[in-house]
């Protein structure tokens, strides 16, 4: 297996020619020139670097590999990364000093504190969310029809995270990138519906769950849950804190924030007694493309658990969606992924009543770990802000709080 550098000038021909031979064997590249670079927390790149490259070949050695990618990677070397052993010590340490009156006031949230300043200098995100995308890339992405980027090759070092992704280039399809204040249109929401019915239908209540898919997280065990977990509220408390736009969002649900991190969990419990599959995860809007012929896919893996269908299909609707139209259409939409999966071959998806609850319960989840726990500066102010409003309004919207009855 190939070590991927944590530098980008350290990214060499003979690296890539390495990395390129593992599904495209006999390549051989002998140029590279870097046309664009997003940086991770640019308000670009929330959670890694992307950089677009331009490679050259040798010739007949080339197969069938494009002149362009996009590389998805961090460049910042692993020692200056939050590893999971690093996050439980912490909360640990924090557990301690709230024991301690006085000192545990004053000094947890400042400790909280100190790490959304230290990610603001060397943003990135924890290596589970790394070999996650990775193993969607390596193990499922060539399985299933779907809308999703090309892979032709990733690379990862199960000690410290560094990876690598090499991908098409969505730019050369002319894709458009939609986010939370351009959301898309009504028939661009049902063209990303139809393709996460297809995947969701591909590994409905799968037996691969319990055998070469078992590595699978959910939002309950393995993956992120240790870092929600341990501090994930903290963090939450400390971004609301912080941000008087957070909390003016939060003000019409009359909830304090204890209050939403126990209904988040208790939604939880509640969707996962329904039957599973895998899900992309984290299907906010801004992890979505469109096509110019209108078909439309999803980006960043990284949150790519087993889980509820309704998971997906909650979080995307309200984030892509204006309120007036998600308010006209909910209903609607939910039946087209029912039939999706009908057409597909599942015979025990939801009814019409049990969607529309589960699309209820679900809408917490998006609000709480989507963007209460997300810092500004990952999206920027106005995507943020787009984000929360759209989720408090449709929490308020669906009952969803008195819906898990919290």
């Amino acid at each position: 297996m190939s070590v991927f550098p944590a530098r980008i000038d350290e990214i060499s021909v003979d690296l890539l020619t390495k990395i390129l031979s593992e599904r495209t064997p006999g390549v051989v590249v002998d140029g590279i020139t870097v046309l664009d670079h997003a940086q991770c927390g640019d308000g670009l790149a929330s959670t890694a670097d992307r950089v677009s490259l331009s490679l050259s070949y040798v010739d007949g050695k080339r197969g069938d590999l494009p002149e362009r990618m996009m590389l998805k990677t961090i460049f910042l070397h692993p020692v200056f990364r939050f590893g999971l052993p690093m996050i439980i010590a912490l909360a640990r340490f924090v557990s301690l000093l709230d024991k301690i009156p006085i000192l545990g006031r004053v000094s947890s949230p400042g400790i909280f504190s100190l790490i959304n300043i230290y990610q603001r200098f060397f943003p990135h995100a924890p290596e589970a969310m790394y070999a996650n995308e990775v193993n969607f890339y390596r193990s499922i992405r060539y399985e299933v029809e779907l809308e999703a980027p090309l892979s032709f090759a990733s690379v990862i070092d199960e000690n410290n995270g560094q990876f690598g992704i090499f991908m098409e280039d969505l730019a050369l399809r002319s894709a458009r990138f939609p986010n939370a204040i351009t959301g898309v249109s009504l028939q661009e929401m049902k063209n990303l519906i139809i393709n996460l019915a297809g995947l969701h239908a591909a590994y409905w209540e799968s037996p691969r769950f319990e055998t070469d898919l078992n590595w699978l997280p959910t939002t309950m065990q393995g993956g992120m849950y240790p870092v929600f977990n341990a501090i994930g509220l903290h963090l939450i408390r400390d971004q609301v804190a912080k941000n008087c736009f957070k909390q003016a969002l939060l003000a019409p649900l009359n909830r304090s924030l204890d209050e939403l991190w126990a209904g988040l969990w208790k939604s939880q419990q509640t969707i996962y007694q329904q039957p599973m599959t895998l899900l992309h995860g984290d299907t906010h809007i801004g992890n979505t493309y469109v096509l110019p012929d209108g078909k439309a896919g999803m980006l960043d893996w990284q949150l790519m658990v087993k889980g509820p269908w309704c998971h997906d299909i909650t979080y995307l609707m309200i984030t892509g969606l204006d309120v007036q139209t998600r308010r006209a259409h909910e209903k609607e939409l939910l039946n087209l992924y029912r039939e999706t999966l009908l057409e597909k071959g599942v015979r025990n998806g939801p009814t019409e009543e049990e969607a529309w609850l589960l699309y209820r319960q679900t809408a917490i989840w998006g609000l709480v770990i989507g963007w209460l726990i997300t810092p500004p500066q990952n999206y920027g102010d106005e995507i943020t802000t787009a984000n929360i409003s759209k989720l408090s309004t449709a929490m308020q919207d669906l009952d969803a709080l008195e819906s898990i009855a919290c």
